[in-house]
């Protein structure tokens, strides 16, 4: 059964009563002798049998559909969540009144007038026998997180006796509304690339593509002998040069920082935290657009061989899409792993030079790590919010004091 009746419901304390009465009755009749008695014994004994009998059939034929369903949003998005109950009992519920709670990132607009929305919500609701009864449920994204229906509960009159029985389903429910970060923009973002050899096209870039030929233009005595295009010279009798497309490689890698240091070094979660989440979603927006990869790493601390959250490399919108699910997840009060501790597991993946950026506070210790990765990763950039331009994109100087890079 996925639903279990709450002890001290109205029903119960009734039932107990006729039941006392039934065996008083019948003790009565017994010392007595009184056939009469027996006959009032035997209409509560029907009565009691009946209403197990209805007790029973409504508590195991009441069915919740209960499919892994998520819905996924920006925040101020809407959608619609259906819940859907089948009341498989010959018995009809009438007047019954149905009710959940729900994650704070999402507000069921139609369903409550204030702000607070984490409250029980409650919907009248009467369940026809053998038939399948949907609950429509219109909400609104309200802010980043990941939000689930729970204390999900039945109320209706009882058919025999008339006091209200209460039903708790205690099944774990498995649709998920999963609330997206805001994109909000970074400035300079365009202009960010590791001068390297790569697959991104740029128009100015020492790298080509030679599988990927643009067209052909005179020779001129600079260009290298391997370059002339001889058939493309016969015809033009000029000596012709094939151009390719400029590459270069733009792989990026996304490192935030979830806490700030102050200044008795203690740890504590960034007040702008949305924002850096924020960032982080606009800066995979873009690169899936241009086509570059990109992975992403967060210090919140998770269970498994990897103390950390971390989305491997990858492109395209499959994988903005797991990014997007990613910051999602974040907890506004998750552990932290110690950023440093992240950023020296990070640094001992590094094999090719990529384009690091950096969300979020840089300590001393953190500069001293990426100090060490100079043999490998040159480009390394942070995140700088400005209070009235937003947030922009500057060069990290790893050699600079603390002051100086923030």
């Amino acid at each position: 059964m996925n639903w279990r009746k709450e002890v001290g419901s109205e029903d119960s304390s009734s039932y107990d009563a006729i039941l006392l009465a039934s065996i008083v009755f019948f003790i009565i009749g017994a010392i007595f002798r009184a056939g009469i008695v027996f006959i009032g014994v035997g209409i509560f004994a029907a009565y009691l049998v009946a209403y197990r009998i209805y007790d029973r059939s409504i508590r195991k034929r009441i069915v919740m559909r209960n499919p892994t369903t998520t819905i996924k949003l920006f925040p101020e998005e809407k959608a619609t969540m259906t819940l859907e109950i089948e009341n498989q009992s010959i018995f009809p519920i009438i007047n019954g009144s149905f009710s959940f709670q729900i994650g704070s990132a999402i507000r069921a607009y139609t369903f409550t007038k204030d702000k607070e929305y984490w409250k029980e919500l409650q919907h009248s609701l009467t369940l026809i026998q053998k038939k399948n009864t949907i609950v429509e449920v219109p909400v609104v994204a309200e802010h980043r997180g990941v939000a689930r229906v729970k204390n999900i509960t039945y109320t209706y009159p009882h058919l025999l006796n008339f006091s209200s029985v209460r039903l708790r389903y205690h099944d774990f429910y498995r649709t998920e509304l999963i609330v997206y970060p805001k994109l909000l923009p970074v400035q300079g973002i365009d202009v960010v690339y590791h001068m390297m050899q790569g697959e991104s096209r740029l128009n100015f870039s020492p790298f080509e593509d030679i599988q990927s030929p643009l067209g052909t233009r005179d020779y001129s005595y600079s260009d290298p002998f391997h370059k002339i295009n001889w058939k493309a010279s016969v015809k033009t009798q000029k000596l012709q040069t094939n151009i390719y497309e400029k590459v270069v490689d733009r792989s990026f890698v996304f490192i935030i920082n979830l806490g700030m240091q102050n200044d008795k070094s203690l740890v504590s979660f960034n007040k702008n935290l949305e924002n850096l989440l924020s960032y982080a979603a606009y800066l995979s927006e873009y690169a899936t657009k241009m086509g570059i990869p990109f992975e992403l790493y967060i210090n919140a601390r998770k269970h498994g061989k990897v103390s950390y959250m971390q989305l491997h490399e990858g492109e395209g919108r499959t994988h903005y899409m797991h990014a997007l699910e990613m910051l999602a997840r974040v907890h506004k009060q998750a552990p932290m792993l110690p950023f440093k501790n992240m950023l020296f597991q990070i640094g001992k993946q590094f094999i090719k030079p990529k384009t690091v950026i950096m969300i979020g506070d840089i300590s001393s210790e953190a500069m001293g790590i990426m100090r060490s990765w100079n043999q490998v990763q040159s480009s390394i950039y942070q995140v700088v919010e400005a209070q009235d331009e937003g947030a922009f994109i500057k060069p990290m100087v790893l050699n600079a004091s603390k002051k100086d890079v923030n």
